[in-house]
């Protein structure tokens, strides 16, 4: 939560201290970073994870996992030097030129990370994720404060997180390399990432595909809008997250005592608390209009609210994807959610290639909201056998609730001035009554509420 936290207030930073063209091509650097990175080291980042914890011998796990990261990522680097010219007239601001040098950094850290998640140290891992947010643009900031030249200064902010990251994971993890792997480790390595390398880039067309093609397609300008309609719209991660990581284990241990029925029980409550936060999020976003990207970023950002809205309506299936994916890891059905992910990403890219040209940045998040919709029907598919879809009427006190504080907060909004202030007093106002509303015309949820506070059953 601390490093989705840093990744909003940190964009907004960004958007006040530097052009909206580089911002822009900021996020094009970062997007090439993510599709190469992702090619290059994602399969084997999850396979070390994997593997680290279960293997007799995770010295040379680590050992092979290295030489093999080091050989593909020499090859990248190489050829990002060659190809520098047209990466930098497509990234534009001068950002290209950096990208040999942020490639080494930020594929080195995401193994750090791996290993300590093998190492079942998953609260250090989020917490260098944290680190490597909070100092991205805190770095960031603090340099173009202090008079460095904007493009260097966000880089110098990747780069010095990236550094932080993987520093704090050599210091952390357990296991060093040790041995020398063959030829055969080196093969039987490249086999099992490639499927997840496939998994990881079905992932990455639900956001960075899209940024690849609003540059090719229009101005950086354009990118940083969409950039921060997207940013905004993870909002609904700060409840997403928590959720999947608090009931994976409990998937895990229902799964292996064969309780299926308490598997059942955790999805349907899990659908049910996630699908409240993603309509209140998108109602609260239609209640207080426009101002609510105009306030937070500046009037030039203000064409980002339609495409935001857009994405906020993804959000929700795209929760629940989050979760049936979980399922769907629990029981072993790994081909299932590469082939969902692979799917729902190559629809994400034609459709995004089809409509970015027609109607820009709203056509990349139509692109997303396809996308995650068709992602959570196929992965509900693969597990209709241990879970059921939900109901619309299970919607009903999230629907009501938020219908309330629609008509409540934008009665109060157009009283109020478009301030920062008035548009927290807003959203607090928001929050508290879709919160009592829910709570009140919801017998489950107050059942809920009741056996938290005073523990009665």
């Amino acid at each position: 939560m601390v490093g989705q936290a840093a990744s909003f207030l940190g964009v907004i930073a960004y958007t006040q201290l530097v052009a909206q063209s580089v911002l822009g091509s900021y996020f094009l650097l970062i997007a090439v970073l993510q599709i190469t990175t992702s090619v290059g080291s994602n399969g084997v980042s999850t396979d070390l994870t994997r593997r680290i914890s279960k293997s007799e011998i995770p010295a040379e796990e680590l050992t092979t996992a290295v030489v093999f990261t080091l050989s593909v990522t020499s090859f990248i680097v190489v050829l990002a030097v060659l190809t520098e010219s047209v990466l930098s007239t497509y990234i534009g601001n001068g950002f290209g030129r950096w990208l040999a040098l942020l490639l080494p950094v930020t594929i080195f850290a995401q193994l750090a990370r791996s290993v300590l998640q093998g190492e079942q140290k998953n609260t250090r891992a989020a917490a260098l994720v944290a680190i490597k947010r909070v100092g991205t643009y805190t770095v960031g900031s603090g340099a173009v404060l202090a008079g460095l030249e904007p493009v260097v200064a966000l880089v110098g902010g990747l780069l010095i997180a990236h550094l932080l990251v993987i520093g704090g994971g050599i210091a952390m993890m357990d296991v060093s390399p040790a041995g020398r792997p063959t030829a055969g480790d080196l093969r039987r390595l490249a086999g099992r990432a490639a499927n997840l390398t496939a998994a990881s880039l079905g992932n990455l067309g639900q956001e960075w595909i899209d940024t690849l093609l609003i540059g090719a397609f229009l101005t950086p300008d354009a990118v940083a809008l969409y950039e921060v309609a997207w940013r905004l719209s993870a909002v609904g991660l700060l409840v997403t997250n928590p959720i999947v990581s608090v009931l994976y284990p409990r998937f895990a241990e229902a799964v292996q005592a064969e309780n299926h029925d308490g598997i059942r029980a955790y999805v349907q409550k899990a659908l049910f608390y996630l699908s409240a936060p993603m309509i209140a999020l998108f109602v609260g976003a239609v209640a207080l209009g426009p101002e609510l990207v105009t306030v937070l970023y500046g009037a030039a950002y203000a064409d980002a609210y339609v495409p935001l809205l857009v994405l906020l309506a993804g959000r929700l299936p795209y929760s629940f994807a989050r979760i049936t994916t979980v399922v769907s890891y629990s029981y072993d059905r790994d081909r299932g959610v590469t082939s969902a992910s692979v799917a729902a990403g190559l629809l994400n890219a034609v459709v995004n290639a089809l409509l970015i040209p027609i109607v820009g940045i709203v056509g990349a998040a139509v692109g997303c909201l396809l996308s995650f919709t068709v992602l959570a029907l196929l992965l509900f598919r693969q597990v209709a056998d241990r879970v059921r879809y939900p109901s619309v009427t299970e919607f009903a006190p999230s629907v009501f609730a938020a219908g309330v504080m629609l008509v409540a907060v934008r009665l109060v909004a157009d009283r109020l001035p478009a301030t920062l202030p008035s548009l927290l007093a807003s959203v607090a106002l928001g929050g508290a009554l879709f919160a009592t509303v829910f709570v009140l015309v919801s017998p489950g949820v107050k059942s809920d509420v009741s056996s938290l506070i005073y523990g009665s059953s």
